[in-house]
């Protein structure tokens, strides 16, 4: 990948000025690289810098690697995806604006991610992070998923993030203006996504033996299954809405370990396709990408029902009223109504997830454009890792009715 030329001297002694608060900082040295393979970004370019700096208070010469993200200017569907769902300009209002308001909530000793150094969107998007693996942290393998020790790290997380956006809002409702539209804004470029997505899932149902009634189905809605999906995940008037992360793929959420092999903590990264919503958005489309199968075939309740008290434990201990917030009865009636925001997970971003990573030519613009058995749709949603997890999937989403 081209290294922009504005990733330069300039943007770090900005950035470790401003994070350090010390306007003596002297960047003496950086090098910058990839910080990702081809295939795994698929919204923003990344990179990974190491920073050589002295700071004229102490003396002492220091280093620090970062992460630097910033919007593809090359044209395509990636800089279009970003204009129209307006990443960036989200990601940095996450940093700069609503995770302080959260963290307010919360307290500063909780954290959900990664620490910004600095953010702008002119004159380019870029947001300069730190970097997670320098500190223990690392993403597992996409292909896998997470197993239910994972999976209830990850909700227990989300439950707290949600719960201090509930009291963030009521304090301040403008703090989540920004956050209307997430990652299914409805738009022609992502209608077109969509479509391409259940087309290909129409196509291959009729390859699974045994699985054609669901394409069958899925047909069957045509122009309806796209309005049934983007219908899921809007507001719904005297509903209970929180600040989604709104895109909790595997490659989204990174794990700590203690040096005996278990799990530490974990923390978010990638802020923008976050929407105000019902937290049902966040729940179906985790469950869709990032469990293993053994999670989708056995502990799909478990893992509600940890969410849920995980949500009510938080929002107790920081005074809110529980007769405001859903029973569990509600709660769950909630997540069936949206079922259909799951299969449009499915559909779309999990065939992405379950792809060989090695491909070169995994991007939007093959979705949707080429359908050839040679090209990556065909590949994404035939390979046998993507089709594991489909045959739970389509009769699970089809047990609550959203296909007839």
């Amino acid at each position: 990948m081209k290294i922009p030329e504005w990733i330069s001297k300039e943007l770090f002694d900005k950035s470790l000025k401003s994070f350090y608060k010390d306007a003596s900082i002297e960047i003496l040295s950086f090098t910058t690289k990839d910080a990702v393979p081809a295939g795994e970004n698929y919204t923003s370019d990344l990179f990974r810098t190491s920073v050589t700096y002295v700071s004229g208070k102490t003396g002492k010469k220091d280093c620090i690697s970062v992460i630097v993200k910033c919007g593809n200017e090359d044209g395509g569907v990636k800089q279009d995806i970003a204009k129209k769902l307006m990443i960036f300009e989200k990601e940095a209002e996450m940093f700069t604006k609503t995770f302080p308001a959260i963290y307010d909530v919360l307290g500063e000793d909780f954290t959900l991610c990664s620490r910004c150094l600095f953010a702008t969107i002119e004159p380019h998007a870029v947001i300069v992070l730190e970097d997670l693996t320098k500190t223990g942290y690392d993403v597992l393998p996409r292909h896998i998923g997470f197993d239910l020790e994972h999976c209830f790290m990850v909700v227990e997380k989300m439950a707290r993030m949600h719960a201090a956006s509930v009291i963030m809002y009521e304090k301040d409702p403008s703090k989540v203006k920004h956050y209307s539209e997430g990652l299914y804004g409805d738009n022609q470029l992502v209608r077109d996504w969509v479509a391409a997505g259940y087309q290909a899932v129409i196509d291959a149902c009729s390859r699974w033996p045994g699985y054609e009634k669901y394409g069958y189905k899925l047909q069957a809605l045509g122009e309806e299954a796209l309005e049934r999906g983007f219908k899921a995940q809007k507001r719904r008037l005297g509903g209970f809405h929180i600040l989604n992360h709104g895109d909790l793929w595997v490659n989204n959420m990174m794990f700590a370990y203690n040096p005996d092999g278990k799990l530490k903590d974990m923390k978010f990264i990638d802020f923008q396709m976050n929407i105000f919503t019902s937290p049902a958005i966040d729940l179906h489309y985790f469950i869709a990408t990032s469990t293993k199968v053994e999670v989708k075939c056995e502990s799909i309740e478990i893992i509600l029902d940890h969410y849920y008290a995980q949500l009510i434990a938080t929002l107790a201990k920081l005074q809110y009223s529980l007769e405001r917030v859903p029973t569990r009865e509600q709660f769950k009636k909630d997540y069936n109504y949206r079922a259909f925001y799951g299969l449009m997970g499915a559909s779309t971003v999990l065939a992405f997830v379950k792809a060989d990573a090695n491909r070169k030519d995994a991007s939007f613009e093959n979705i949707i454009k080429d359908g050839s058995k040679e090209g990556f749709r065909y590949h994404a949603y035939n390979n046998d890792r993507y089709r594991k997890h489909m045959e739970h999937l389509l009769p699970y989403y089809d047990s609550f009715g959203i296909l007839d």
